[in-house]
């Protein structure tokens, strides 16, 4: 049966409702490819389909770079991007509440389905 492209997942909702908002985090944390990346995500969540494992791999790699999980491998551009920001920068604390937001509509997700 398909989904009601009306009553989108935990984690469908969460992501298109803050596109822009994660598509700037994964910017200034990743640089334009993470924010290419969030976007494809948003593009695959928009029609509301179910979690497949790839999808789900993509939004680990989201909760990755929001939770700063690898700003201490200095190979990744993550550690370079993190140097940069201002901790007084508003989007430090947007950051976080993004952050908390995917953690709880995948553990809605987990629940729902």
């Amino acid at each position: 049966m398909p989904k009601d492209i009306f009553n989108p997942s935990p984690c469908a909702g969460f992501i298109v409702a803050n596109r822009a908002a994660l598509a700037c985090a994964a910017h200034l944390l990743g640089g334009p490819a993470a924010s290419i990346r969030v976007q494809c995500l948003v593009d695959d969540l928009s029609l509301a389909p179910p979690l497949t494992r790839r999808l789900n791999r993509e939004l680990d790699a989201l909760e990755d770079l929001l939770a700063l999980r690898h700003v201490h491998d200095l190979d990744r551009v993550e550690a370079a991007r993190f140097n940069r920001i201002d901790p007084l920068d508003p989007a430090v604390e947007e950051i976080c509440q993004l952050l908390d937001g995917l953690r709880d509509a995948r553990a809605a997700e987990a629940h729902h389905g």
